[in-house]
């Protein structure tokens, strides 16, 4: 990611530079929101967000203002307060007759779908904002509405689509966009490459990301939950170096951030996962208020009363917690996992649930299963490849192939490639 200065399309007068001399020069401006960011970007969420909600200066739009609010504070989390200041903004102010504003708006919109577990409609709304801020020329809203393209689409198995965003971000990086949120990029894209070709290939990513202090503050600030991922992908790596930085990063943010249960429960999370702590995987379940994570930290704690041979009982039960919580976030993907788990200690589960439906006629009769593989074979994997993403045997996906070819009126993977290029095209304009 390219190390570029951009200005912040939200009336701000620049965007500050990283670290404590930005913020010693920012603090000298009359300019709560430019105070905020940078306090923001130095990892000083107490600051961001007691910044963002003083009266800002006469260069800035109250309505901006309280939009910034909201998003930080959907953040960290805190989702009853972020709906207060969104409905204080709806109900004092005019938000309809200015483009930026909207664009703003539709991009906070997409962060708050996204991190109160709905992923189908953080997707929608998101590709929304994408027109909007494209209409309006606010190009630096981009990378944010990016972010949450991938994430959304990636949790929902829809591979393809998430691997475009990424690349969207990278594009967005090149242009300079990403000055205030590169470590969200950088995250974002690694997991949309991981989902789409293991943890090998990110290694380089998941490395740069956990040794630079400045990605990784803004990050844990944003996306608390991102530690215990990177914990992981530093395990699997083999490097618990580098797994045990990322531990004592996120424990490092919790002072920063007093107060707000997500980046304690995070910190929770990563170090349980590093130690094998069930208590303290345990705890962050409990105190996680976002659904999605609490159901990743379930799914860690079975794995770590499987490792200290507690019982098959006491994992399924957790699995069990996971699977539903994945199941309401809309998250198809982590689903299909817990759900292979599940079928390992003999419970069944429910259904995979398609990523993003398509009201085609040829694709509205596929079952949710049969459109994750032909999402996954349109782009040229293998039965095999298929199977490890679905969590399923080559078998399984050979005998839904047939029937998708057969539903959709194809006889070969190079037809449904080619069909498939609608169904995408279809998902990104849709919403």
């Amino acid at each position: 990611m390219l190390e570029s200065r951009c200005q912040l399309h939200t009336q701000l007068p620049h965007t500050p530079s990283e670290g404590p001399a930005a913020t010693a020069a920012d603090d000298q401006r009359d300019n709560p929101l430019a105070r905020s960011l940078s306090a923001w970007l130095s990892g000083e969420v107490c600051r961001a967000i007691e910044l963002a909600a003083t009266p800002g200066g006469d260069e800035n739009d109250p309505r901006l203002v309280k939009i910034w609010h909201a998003r930080l504070l959907t953040r960290v989390r805190e989702l009853p307060a972020a709906t207060r200041v969104l409905d204080e903004l709806t109900t004092s102010y005019d938000v309809a007759d200015d483009a930026e504003v909207s664009a703003a708006l539709t991009t906070c919109r997409a962060e708050f779908a996204l991190a109160s577990g709905d992923a189908g409609g953080a997707f929608a709304e998101a590709n929304a904002g994408l027109g909007l801020a494209e209409g309006a020329g606010a190009y630096t809203l981009l990378p944010d509405l990016h972010v949450v393209l991938t994430l959304s689409a990636v949790r929902q198995s829809a591979t393809s689509t998430g691997l475009r965003f990424a690349r969207d971000l990278g594009d967005d990086a090149l242009l300079g966009r990403t000055a205030h949120m590169r470590g969200q990029c950088v995250w974002a894209a690694a997991q949309a490459f991981e989902a789409d070709g293991g943890p090998g290939c990110v290694s380089h990513l998941v490395e740069r990301l956990i040794s630079d202090d400045h990605l990784m503050r803004e990050l844990l600030a944003s996306q608390p939950a991102a530690a215990a991922w990177l914990v992981r992908l530093a395990r699997s790596m083999g490097d618990e170096r580098l797994a045990l930085l990322c531990v004592v990063r996120a424990e490092s943010s919790i002072a920063k951030s007093w107060g707000f249960r997500s980046p304690y429960a995070a910190a929770l999370h990563a170090k349980g996962l590093f130690e094998k702590n069930p208590d303290k995987l345990r705890a962050a379940c409990e105190l996680y208020p976002d659904g999605w994570a609490s159901a990743s930290a379930a799914e860690d704690l079975a794995k770590a009363w499987t490792s200290l041979r507690m019982g098959p009982e006491h994992a399924a039960e957790q699995l069990k917690r996971a699977a539903a919580g994945y199941e309401r976030a809309g998250a198809a993907r982590d689903l299909a996992r817990v759900a292979s788990k599940l079928r390992e200690l003999g419970v069944r589960s429910g259904p995979v649930r398609r990523p993003m439906r398509s009201d085609g006629h040829r694709t509205g009769s596929l079952t949710d299963t049969e459109f994750a593989v032909a999402d996954l074979v349109s782009q040229g994997l293998t039965n095999v490849q298929v199977g490890r993403r679905l969590y399923i045997s080559a078998h399984t996906v050979a005998f839904h192939l047939k029937k998708i070819f057969r539903k959709m009126e194809l006889s070969s993977r190079v037809e449904l490639a080619r069909a498939w290029v609608d169904v995408a095209s279809d998902q990104r304009t849709a919403g």
